[in-house]
């Protein structure tokens, strides 16, 4: 999943390798780690709903991701970015 978006104009990415469950930021050539596939967190929850959070130039990005209930590895997500409580981007897939 790649989700482009823009912080005062700054073009930022949010990217997840659908395999690994590992999540970071693209920021200006720099990378935000936000989840680790080693992480076993990353691969095994109860929860529908994760939320990750971290600030970016004195902005808070929130980063929404709600799995399906039954075979969540094998159907759709949806996200959803926001920065400083605002909706900027969303999205559906892998």
């Amino acid at each position: 999943m790649l989700i482009r978006f823009e912080v005062d104009g700054e073009p930022v990415e949010y990217y997840r390798n659908w395999f690994t469950g590992g999540a970071e930021l693209r920021v200006g050539g720099r990378m935000i780690p936000l989840q680790s596939a080693l992480d076993p967190s990353t691969q095994f929850s109860m929860n529908l709903t994760r939320v990750l959070r971290r600030r970016l130039n004195g902005h808070e990005i929130t980063i929404e991701q709600v799995r399906p209930l039954l075979m969540a590895g094998f159907r759709p997500h949806d996200y959803r970015i926001l920065v400083d409580g605002e909706v900027v981007a969303e999205r559906r897939g892998y």
